[in-house]
């Protein structure tokens, strides 16, 4: 007889990594983890796993505000959070 194993090579599910955390526009260093180290672009719902539209815009708008108030570098990470661990999988 065969046994039955789970598949080892699935992902887990994504879960919304900002469930009961109050996001804050000086927490500086929870919002870079949405914002690309490359292109400063702010990742999109699918590829940081934030489940809904109403917790991905407390996200944006907090954002757009770092930018222009200059708490964070437009066009790339600033070099401190390079070694944070990251909160998004994402695989590019």
């Amino acid at each position: 007889q065969p046994i039955q194993m789970e598949n080892p090579y699935k992902e887990p599910p994504k879960k919304c990594v900002l469930c009961g955390i109050k996001v804050d526009y000086k927490n500086v260093q929870l919002l870079s983890q949405f914002v690309s180290p490359y292109t400063g672009c702010i990742y999109g719902r699918h590829i940081t796993g934030i489940v809904l539209s109403e917790a991905y815009f407390p996200v944006k708008k907090p954002l757009h505000l770092i930018f222009s108030t200059g708490f964070m570098p437009v066009m790339f990470k600033s070099p401190s959070f390079l070694t944070d661990p990251k909160i998004c999988n994402v695989k590019y």
